[in-house]
């Protein structure tokens, strides 16, 4: 999936009620499948406006450096 896609989606799921930690799956199994996974967290952050620390802690989510609380306290979701 083109990066411009997924950022897409998961907008279109953040819309329709997905929360942060699907949105962090979601970016999980986008980087099983071949994408960079920090070029689509990036572009998520920068169309919500979130700070590297936050795009960063998504990505961290993703490799099982922080918990569903942890990344639910500190990433704005929804926007």
């Amino acid at each position: 999936m083109p990066l411009e896609d997924w950022v897409a989606e998961a907008c279109r799921m953040q819309r329709e009620g997905a929360s942060i930690v699907e949105i962090a799956d979601f970016l999980r199994v986008f980087g099983e499948e071949g994408g960079r996974k920090i070029n689509a967290a990036s572009a998520l952050g920068k169309e919500y406006g979130w700070s590297v620390k936050q795009k960063l802690e998504l990505l961290s989510w993703t490799e099982g450096g922080v918990t569903d609380e942890e990344l639910i306290a500190f990433v704005p979701w929804p926007i």
